[in-house]
C-alpha cells in the first residue's frame, strides 16, 4: 500500500439560506442569544468547522447506503464494517475496536482517505456581512422566533443567531488515493454525499429552512452557475507523486 497522489479539491461554499452552526455556551448573561453561532476565537468570525462538514458528508452517505449503517444508528453505535473495502470507512475512517480481527481490518484498509479544512469567510463576503451589523452580530442575523405549544400554552420567544443568506465560505478538501478502488470511491460515493449536501442542507434547523447550500466554482462567476453539474462546480487537481 502506497500513497499515489492527492486529490485536491477546491469549490466556494453559498449559503442559499440563513446557516447555522451552534457552539455551546457554559454560562448565559440576560439579555444573551440563545443559540449563538461557533466563531474563531481569534477574529470572532464565524466559519464552518471541517467536522461538521465531513460529519455530514459522512451521515448523508450512510442513509443513502442504508442497511447496517441505519440499524446500528438506531442503537446508537457506529457500523464497524468487518469489510476492509467499506466506502464509508475507506473514505471517512473509522477507529478501530480494541481486538486482533479489527486492528487487521483497519491495517488492510489503511489510513482516512478524506481530509476536510475549516472553512472560512471569503473576504469579499465579509465586506457584503458587514452591512449586517446593525441587525445582528459582527457578520451575522440575529432571527427573532416564536416556539408555541401544539397542544395549547404561551408562546415563547427566542433568538438565534445565524449566518445570511449570500455568505461565500471558501471549501478545500484532499483525497488520499492509495489504490485504484480509491479513485473508484471518489467518483461513486464522496461527489455522491456533495450532492446529497446539497438536496439536503448543513448545519442546524434545517427543516425550518436554515442551511440550504450549493457549491461554486471559485474561478468562474458565481451567477453563471447555477444549475450545472456538481462536477463543473468544484476546482479538482491531482497532485501525483513520485514512486
Amino acid at each position: 500500500m502506497r500513497l499515489r497522489k492527492i486529490i485536491r479539491i477546491r469549490s466556494v461554499l453559498l449559503a442559499k439560506t440563513g446557516l447555522r452552526i451552534g457552539m455551546s455556551k457554559d454560562q448565559m448573561a440576560i439579555g444573551d442569544l440563545d443559540n449563538p453561532v461557533i466563531r474563531n476565537p481569534l477574529t470572532d468570525e464565524p466559519y464552518i468547522p471541517g467536522s461538521s462538514l465531513k460529519g455530514k458528508l459522512r451521515y448523508l452517505l450512510e442513509w443513502s447506503l442504508g442497511g447496517d449503517y441505519i440499524l446500528k444508528a438506531k442503537d446508537r453505535h457506529v457500523y464497524a464494517s468487518p469489510d476492509p473495502k467499506d466506502p464509508v470507512a475507506r473514505i471517512f475512517g473509522l477507529a478501530p475496536e480494541n481486538d486482533q480481527k479489527a486492528l487487521e481490518i483497519a491495517r488492510e484498509r489503511g489510513p482516512t482517505r478524506l481530509l476536510v479544512r475549516d472553512a472560512y469567510l471569503l473576504e469579499d463576503s465579509k465586506r457584503e456581512l458587514e452591512r449586517t451589523a446593525a441587525r445582528g452580530g459582527l457578520y451575522t442575523e440575529i432571527k427573532q422566533e416564536v416556539f408555541i405549544p401544539r397542544l395549547g400554552g404561551n408562546a415563547n420567544p427566542r433568538t438565534t443567531e445565524r449566518v445570511p443568506a449570500g455568505a461565500r465560505f471558501g471549501v478545500e478538501m484532499a483525497y488520499r488515493v492509495l489504490d485504484d478502488l480509491d479513485e473508484e470511491y471518489f467518483q461513486n460515493y464522496l461527489l455522491r454525499a456533495l450532492e446529497l449536501l446539497e438536496v439536503d442542507g448543513l448545519g442546524g434547523h434545517i427543516s425550518r429552512g436554515y442551511g440550504q447550500v450549493y457549491f461554486l466554482h471559485p474561478e468562474k462567476p458565481w451567477d453563471a452557475q447555477e444549475g450545472l453539474p456538481l462536477k463543473e462546480r468544484l476546482l479538482v487537481e491531482e497532485i501525483a507523486l513520485g514512486a
